[in-house]
């Protein structure tokens, strides 16, 4: 019972943080964390990496269909259809892609080098309380630049606009710094509009997640692979897919209403007080959480 209540909860936690600019993998670890200390176990995220591939699929699939009109416009517009709404031509499409490509590569470097000493970084959670105070910074900087009213949509956005968006994205493998954070304050700081920035983020958080699973799943134990762990996984990825959906349309909203500032309070208290345990020796290794602001770790219940 234990097991299906973490997953659950896991499901529910990755849906929700995986979009709101408040890191998922640091939101995981802590999650993981306070599961060990009630059970008294340990998790090991490497025999159970079916687990985090799957459920970040399920993310995945929150974005596709929460776009699902404008993907279905564009590959019509790619296909040469000229009764699509402007933006969504074959060159424009290109173009956009194009963008994401770039602002996608610096990720790779980062996933070849530098991935054994970002694990280390999950191996208590000092510093996701750093990472949480980095991700409150840049949405308080947020309040400021949403006041500048940028207007850069896709026509307008330059590669290298897409390249320094990327290079953002850069510090979200580390516990508590949020990969939407990161890039939709770095997109308003570029003068995108506050719709772009949003949609750029997540167009780029496809590939991302995508790439990452990829890399992942030759590393997947199939031993670990009984029918209730796949159920439990299953059931994750369902949950998370339905919340992540949500969880979108509330980014959305929020970005809108130049809101995203607001998550800025709660992660200074989240921070300040996973510093205070961390540093009276509360912090366990709770295996390696993974989520849409990292590359794939492990941890499952």
């Amino acid at each position: 019972m234990m097991e299906w209540l973490k997953a659950l909860v896991l499901g529910v936690v990755q849906g929700v943080t995986e979009f709101l600019p408040i890191s998922s993998d640091g939101h995981l670890l802590l999650t993981q964390n306070l599961f060990d200390w009630l059970t008294g176990t340990h998790t090991s995220g490497k025999e159970n990496l079916f687990f985090d591939v799957i459920l970040h699929l399920g993310t995945t699939a929150a974005i596709l269909v929460y776009y699902r009109r404008s993907i279905a416009a564009g590959m019509r517009g790619l296909t040469g259809a000229e009764d699509v709404p402007e933006g969504y031509h074959g060159p424009e499409v290109i173009r956009v892609g194009v963008l994401a490509a770039i602002a996608t590569s610096p990720l790779i470097p980062l996933a070849l080098f530098l991935k054994k000493w970002i694990d280390q970084a999950f191996e208590g959670i000092a510093v996701a309380g750093i990472g949480f105070l980095v991700t409150a910074t840049a949405l308080m900087l947020t309040a400021w630049l949403s006041r500048r009213g940028g207007t850069k949509g896709p026509a307008q956005t330059t590669w290298l606009d897409a390249l320094l968006i990327g290079l953002a994205q850069m510090l979200a493998p580390l516990p508590g710094v949020s990969r939407s954070g990161m890039t939709i304050a770095a997109g308003l700081a570029l003068g995108l509009s506050r719709t772009w920035a949003v949609g750029f983020s997540l167009l780029i958080a496809v590939p991302a997640i995508l790439g990452a699973a990829a890399k992942e799943l030759k590393d997947i134990n199939p031993s670990t692979l009984t029918a209730d762990y796949v159920a439990q996984a299953m059931a994750a990825t369902v949950l998370a897919g339905l919340v992540g959906y949500a969880a979108i349309s509330w980014l959305v909203r929020i970005v809108r209403g130049g809101r995203i500032w607001y998550f800025s309070v709660y992660l200074i208290l989240l921070g300040v007080l996973v510093l205070t345990v961390a540093i009276r020796g509360g912090s366990t290794d709770a295996g390696r959480s993974m989520a849409l602001d990292g590359s794939v770790r492990g941890g499952h219940p």
